[in-house]
């Protein structure tokens, strides 16, 4: 009896192996496999075994391609720098009145805030590049130029520079 099973078993296994399966090309383009013959049917080989291997996923090159994020990979993040066109570092100027002028440059050119810090306190923060200040006291002052994205995170500073005002004074005779 077990004999017998085995050998069912075993044509059973051959049959199922020996079929062919016939390929079929419609009148449209769409293509039909059936295992059954029809008119105009081509039978197609598989005798060759289609396999591909896939990585475990527990190494470390798996784990760096799944964190992978191609945003970021197709838009490389923009470095802006700021500079101060004026006044010049160490640059001396002279106004009785306190009236400085300080211009900023942002490069690439960008919508932004300009935030202006002198002495280590902010003084300004405004769209424009161009700062004017009044009444600003003699003596040396450093100065530094944040350019800030609508949400307030900075994107990029300036070095911090010094200038100096001189005033004239009532103490020093014009004679």
């Amino acid at each position: 009896m077990k004999f017998a099973l085995v050998i069912c078993l075993l044509l059973l296994c051959t049959s199922v192996s020996a079929q062919m399966v016939y390929k079929t090309v419609k009148a449209n383009g769409s293509m039909v496999y059936s295992d059954v013959p029809s008119d105009g049917a081509v039978p197609v080989n598989l005798s060759s075994m289609n396999t591909i291997v896939v990585p475990a996923l527990n190494n470390a090159a798996s784990q760096t391609t799944s964190q992978f994020n191609p945003v970021k990979k197709l838009r490389p993040e923009v470095q802006y720098r700021v500079f101060i066109r004026s006044p010049a570092a160490e640059q001396t100027l002279r106004d009785n009145s306190g009236a400085v002028t300080i211009n900023a440059e942002v490069v690439p050119k960008k919508p932004g805030t300009f935030q202006l810090v002198i002495d280590n306190q902010i003084v300004k923060t405004q769209s424009k590049s161009k700062f004017q200040l009044k009444n600003v006291n003699r003596g040396a002052h450093t100065i530094r130029i944040d350019f800030l994205d609508n949400s307030g995170k900075i994107l990029a500073s300036t070095k911090q520079q010094t200038f100096y005002l001189q005033k004239a004074s009532a103490l020093i005779n014009a004679n």
